[in-house]
This record gives C-alpha cells, structure tokens and sequence, in this order.
C-alpha cells in the first residue's frame, strides 16, 4: 500500500487510438458523463450520468464490468444491456462511445 492507504494499480484501461492510460487503483471504477466518475465524459450526450462500473473481486482477482446506461456498453463487438455484467480479461476491448472512446483493459 501507498501512504494514501491505496494498493498499486490491478488494472487499466488503455485507450486505443493515444495509448493514453487510466490506472484501475480502486476496488471499483466508475464511467459516465457525471463529473463524480473516476472517468468522466463531461460533453458526451451517448455517456450516461452513470454508464457502468467496473469491479475488481477481492477475494478471486476477477474484474467486471456492469453496465447501468441506458444506450449499453460494447465489449468485443457485443452489447451489453442495463444491468448486464460481464466478466473482463486482458485485451478485453470495450467502447463507452461508439466510435469515439475505444479502449481494451489491461491485468
């Protein structure tokens, strides 16, 4: 643990088209237009408030990601639904905006 009480990083999201990178330092992540979110899409009118989080399992090291949009998440060309969770492995690519944030997950 760090002084601020955190673990290193179990994860991040990489965006594809810059390589620029969000580390995953929380048990959880939250995605969406909300300014709260650890990634916020402010300006986006397809981002929900609240689009998904993603959870790392304490116990197992497993990390999901469930959808609470209302137009869905894609992961590897597959939509999910609100209230959809799917379990996510490295390379995983996931697309909050359709066309527009593209980014795959990395362990």
């Amino acid at each position: 643990m760090d002084i601020h009480g955190r673990s290193q990083p179990w994860g991040k999201l990489v965006k594809v088209d810059t390589e620029s990178e969000v580390l995953l330092v929380n048990r959880e992540c939250t995605v969406g237009r909300r300014k709260g979110c650890d990634l916020s899409f402010p300006a986006s009118k397809l981002v929900s408030g609240d689009h998904c989080k993603i959870v790392q399992d304490e116990r197992s090291g497993l990390v999901w990601l469930e959808d609470t949009s209302t137009n869905g998440t894609v992961i590897n060309m597959s939509k999910l639904v609100k209230k959809q969770v799917h379990m996510l492995q490295d390379g995983d690519v996931i697309y909050f905006v359709p066309l527009v944030f593209l980014c795959t997950f990395r362990c």
